[in-house]
């Protein structure tokens, strides 16, 4: 057909005389557009492409070009499946702002070139990897072992394969193992199941279902989810557009793909990771029909603002190598390297009429990013390093010499390796052809290839730099063990006159052990202990004898080692010891009368987003176990509530105070826990009420009847899966049960209990621990729904619980208790064991402000029952 801006009708005729009519359809050209969520962002407001499609509509309004047709289709229906789907709903639309904005630049490039209507087919989604749009046939073909690793991974999940059976029979046995022993079973299945984005899960909803809709080629833009893998991307973009063309049936459908941006901007030269990824992507050059489009001079966050030139310079190699247009597609690239005397001379490929500097910072903000020329700039680019026999990296200067670069170093006269922006060029100054494309990054030595693989050295050595030990080897990987539990950090308050038990964990954060003869080794008031790590050991501990209140500074050293090297250390400084606190509040502000000043009185509270979680921490409150993330726990001067009750303390006793003081999430969106959510899972049988809530979580948890019960379900649900649903899913090419997002079986599949929610993040991770007392603020979300008629045997089983999971010298709970005013069936709790005080409130806190809560009784009662 030729293309067409008039709108015509398709009429389909069945044999039947059944008619399906199609209106307004134009005829044009059609590229289909894959990747996550940089492809899938959305042209305004949030991308510079609203800002040019502002200008498009100034230029229409003045006559000076014509109005782009664009339109867009996309799956309505699906996202992920582990086979292919073929019934699938899609929608067209031609709301400008509310398309793809790097495929919107594309098509608006191209629109502008070949005058036709452009149709982009949207087969995006966010936080997905490029292995999950990629076919099974596409990991097929592959001779590479990284690539036929996942094709056996996806001959795991085809229940027709011996592959299936053998893979399955092994697992089964194998939770049949577990079982009888009294283990926990393990859900790592085989295949590829790790998740509902794994490899081709994403391929087989949103683009299978595409397919064979007549389309020129297609555009990828893809990377975060991979930014750790390396120059495995090159094995995956080789998968990629093998399966696609496979599928397409078009061994010569182009494909042309982003060159991954520059999250940060540094000088220095990096190899690995980031890096090698996008050595990978420029190294798939080599697939025919394909080019690449470099993002390196721009920079933002995960979701970069500046998606014009992304979507402009995808459309230069579509223009040339579909439309026969003069333009050039490539920017500069190596070509090779010779040395003269301290001059490297370095030789570009795409770098006809000369080479120029520029940068994009000047209108990344308010324009679109474009580079800007910056005359005889080369001085201001400082991007280049070049290294000798030491293998040192030194920065260096550039000059231009025609079509070639001339790099020199004061620092080395002997150079043997060029560098070029590696790390990410950003905005800054660098180096482009006429065309204004940029230099694409390279490093080599002794004019080979410099990748982790190939470099001697763990990391680049920088002039002027020193190596971090903790940045390589064994304790670069293991930076973020949690050595040390929760409240072990500098300017910890210590419980006196108590025992107290000094615990971490033994295991990697991932959770795995370490591969050769670990140790732990403790320090702290003069005690020095030596702790063998054994096979199947997760945590350690250490029980210090009872010490005194004292504001004398103390240091804790606990160290891990594998095979004698020192892999971790904490170190934690200014360690007071005097009477810590726990308190369980709502969320929002929580003020009480200022009371008498001096002493010290510290405080940790939650700093996590997140304060719910369906497994128990027992570490830390965040999911980060990095210390200096923002969300790390820290002991710091007390303010609000904790002040004032602390500072009575202090002021009562002379001994230093800590409260450790974790509240729920307050504000927009966030919903009051129940009191089972603050209470542990295997203690929720404790209140009758909510044996059902206990049943559930026992579920998962091993040893009891509950648990061995959901692993037999859970097994038997795997294998109705193999047997019934997928054979369903490959027969009719559409999920039997029309969900969009492929499911399936999971042992937690019966949990739907938010119950121990709370505790898991916000008090396990501090069990076992030492405390003077504890209080509990109730909240209206706590008696709402049965206005309190369970409130007695619910508060009953959370104080025993905390105090049996505290393991430390009883004590005193104190927690308000709601008026029949706030809960007119209210009932109180009857049974705590050992010292605990109810104090009866007539009014809830204000989530913004406290002042129409009165904290004193609630002071004067800790002080009362705690310092008698």
């Amino acid at each position: 057909m030729k293309a067409s801006f008039e709108p015509a009708t398709m009429v389909i005729t069945e044999s039947t005389g059944k008619t399906i009519t199609i209106k307004d359809v134009l005829v044009g050209e059609v590229w289909f557009a894959s990747g996550q969520s940089n492809m899938q962002w959305l042209a305004a407001p949030k991308s510079d492409v609203g800002q040019l499609q502002k200008q498009i509509a100034a230029r229409v309004k003045e006559g000076k070009e014509k109005a782009p047709v664009i339109r867009e289709a996309k799956i309505t229906d699906y996202f992920a499946a582990l086979h292919p789907v073929e019934r699938a709903n899609a929608a067209w639309h031609s709301e400008a702002g509310n398309m793809s904005a790097i495929a919107y630049s594309f098509a608006y490039h191209v629109f502008r070139e070949v005058d036709v209507p452009v149709g982009i087919l949207n087969c995006s989604f966010s936080q997905t990897s490029i292995q999950a749009w990629t076919p099974r046939v596409g990991f097929r073909d592959g001779t590479d072992e990284y690539t036929q690793a996942i094709y056996r991974k996806i001959l795991e999940t085809d229940p027709a394969t011996p592959e299936h059976k053998a893979a399955w029979d092994k697992y089964y046995a194998a939770v049949e193992s577990d079982l009888k022993a009294g283990r926990e079973v393990s859900t790592k299945v085989p295949g590829n199941m790790d998740g509902n984005r794994d490899a081709s899960w994403l391929f087989n909803a949103r683009l299978n279902p595409m397919i064979p809709y007549a389309v020129r080629g297609g555009i990828w833009n893809q990377g975060y989810a991979n930014i750790n893998e390396g120059s495995v991307y090159y094995n995956n973009l080789h998968s990629l557009i093998r399966g696609w063309r496979l599928m397409w049936n078009r061994p010569d459908l182009p494909v042309y793909f982003n060159q991954f941006y520059a999250p940060g901007q540094q000088n220095a030269p990096e190899i690995g990771g980031m890096a090698e990824m996008r050595l990978g992507t420029w190294l798939a050059r080599d697939i025919p029909h394909t080019g690449m489009a470099s993002q390196i001079d721009i920079t933002g966050a995960i979701h970069y603002f500046n998606k014009t030139l992304a979507g402009q310079r995808l459309a230069l190699h579509a223009l040339k190598n579909e439309y026969g247009k003069n333009v050039v597609a490539d920017g500069p690239m190596f070509k090779s390297y010779r040395v003269e005397g301290d001059k490297v001379m370095v030789e570009l490929e795409n770098a006809a009429g000369g080479l120029v500097v520029a940068e994009t910072g000047s209108n990344a903000k308010d324009g679109l990013g474009l580079p800007k020329v910056i005359p005889n700039g080369a001085d201001k680019v400082k991007l280049f390093y070049v290294a000798g026999e030491d293998r040192v990296w030194c920065p260096a200067a550039v000059q231009i010499a025609g079509e070639q670069l001339i790099v020199t170093s004061s620092k080395d006269k002997a150079p043997r390796g060029v560098a070029y922006a590696t790390g990410g060029a950003g905005n800054q100054p660098n180096i482009y052809n006429q065309a204004m494309l940029p230099l694409t990054p390279f490093i080599y030595y002794d004019h080979e290839l410099v990748t982790s693989k190939t470099w001697p050295d763990e990391k680049l050595k920088i002039d002027g730099e020193t190596i971090d030990p903790n940045t390589v080897g064994l304790a670069y990987e293991y930076r973020k063990m949690p050595l040390l539990s929760a409240q072990f950090r500098d300017n910890a308050v210590l419980q006196a006159g108590q025992p107290i038990v000094i615990r971490g964990s033994a295991l990697h954060d991932f959770g795995y052990e370490a591969k050769g003869a670990a140790e732990i080794k403790f320090s702290f008031v003069g005690i020095e202990k030596t702790i063998p790590v054994t096979p199947g050991m997760k945590e350690w501990q250490v029980t210090v004898p009872a010490m005194e209140a004292s504001a004398e500074p103390k240091t804790l050293k606990v160290t891990f080692t594998i095979d004698g090297a020192l892999v971790h250390e904490r170190v934690c400084t200014n360690i007071v010891i005097g009477d810590v606190w726990y308190v369980a509040a709502p969320g929002g502000k929580l003020d009480a009368p200022a009371g008498p000043t001096g002493g010290i009185v510290r405080m940790m509270i939650r700093r996590s987003k997140e304060d719910q979680s369906a497994r128990p921490r027992r570490f830390n409150v965040s999911t980060s176990n990095a210390l200096d993330s923002r969300f790390a726990l820290i002991w710091e001067e007390a303010d609000g509530f904790a002040a004032a009750l602390g500072q009575r303390i202090a002021a009562k006793t002379g001994k230093p105070v800590g409260i450790v003081f974790m509240q729920t999430a307050a504000g927009k969106g966030s919903v009051e826990p129940a009191l089972k959510c603050w209470i542990a899972g295997e203690c929720l049988d404790q209140a009758p009420s909510l044996q059902a809530d206990y049943e559930q979580l026992a579920s998962v948890r091993p040893g009891n009847k509950y648990y061995e019960a959901n692993v037999r379900r859970y097994l038997e649900a795997w294998k109705k899966y193999w047997s019934e649903y997928i054979p369903a899913l490959i027969h009719t090419k559409k999920a039997p049960d029309g969900v969009a997002w492929g499911k399936y079986p999971e042992l937690g599949g019966l949990v739907k209990t938010d119950a121990a929610a709370v505790y898991n993040v916000m008090v396990c991770p501090f069990t076992p621990g030492s405390f003077k007392g504890i209080i509990f603020l109730t909240s209206p979300g706590m008696v709402a729904g049965d206005q309190g008629a369970h409130f007695g045997e619910q508060m009953t089983a959370l104080a025993n619980c905390w105090k049996e999971k505290l393991a430390c010298e009883d004590p005193l709970f104190l927690y308000t208790l709601p008026d029949k005013t706030l809960a007119p069936k209210m009932t109180t709790a009857t049974g705590i064991k050992g010292k605990s005080a109810g104090v009866e409130i007539n009014s809830w806190p204000n989530p913004i402000t406290s002042a129409n809560t009165d904290w004193t009784a609630l002071i004067e009662k800790v002080m009362g029952e705690g310092y008698p």
